[in-house]
């Protein structure tokens, strides 16, 4: 097979088993993966994707280590990004998915699936306290209040 066939057949299993993780398949989706690394190993976009499918089963640290071994063969690959800050939010790594969400948006702002990533995980406003960590309870409590005023008298909300 040449590089055009095998470039084609990879994208193929990528959309397929894409598609079959959102449907909550993806134990299928791992299986038509693993066939697939048997034959391309270092496949960025079967890894990465394989990557996402493994944490989606609950083996977040493992997915989370494949995504990243993805993107670092081609760290300007939205897909690649996408799925690790999928894996980050699978295991609860909100602050890092976010980060990484904003930076595949940040790379093409008119890309959909990364302005809904970020739709999804909401809007992060700046800390009130900025001195003090996001989780502290001053700063969560301070928020609250911050969001109640901000929608009671109906203004911008701030940033």
């Amino acid at each position: 097979m040449s590089v055009a066939t095998d470039t084609r057949a990879s994208y193929s299993i990528v959309q397929l088993s894409l598609e079959k993780i959102r449907r909550n398949h993806a134990a299928g989706a791992r299986q038509d993966l693993e066939r697939a690394l048997a034959t391309a190993p270092e496949d960025p976009h079967l890894l990465s994707c394989y990557g996402w499918c493994v944490a989606q089963m609950g083996e977040i640290d493992r997915g989370i280590g494949l995504c990243e071994r993805a993107l670092r063969f081609h760290p300007d690959d939205l897909l690649l990004r996408l799925n690790l800050g999928r894996a980050y939010r699978l295991g609860g790594e909100n602050r890092a998915a976010h980060r990484t969400f904003l930076r595949a948006w940040q790379q093409n702002k008119r890309d959909p699936a990364s302005a809904a990533e970020l739709a999804r995980m909401g809007i992060r406003h700046q800390p009130v306290l900025r001195f003090l960590p996001r989780a502290h309870w001053c700063n969560r409590a301070l928020g609250r209040l911050r969001s109640q005023l901000q929608r009671s008298v109906g203004g911008p909300p701030a940033h």
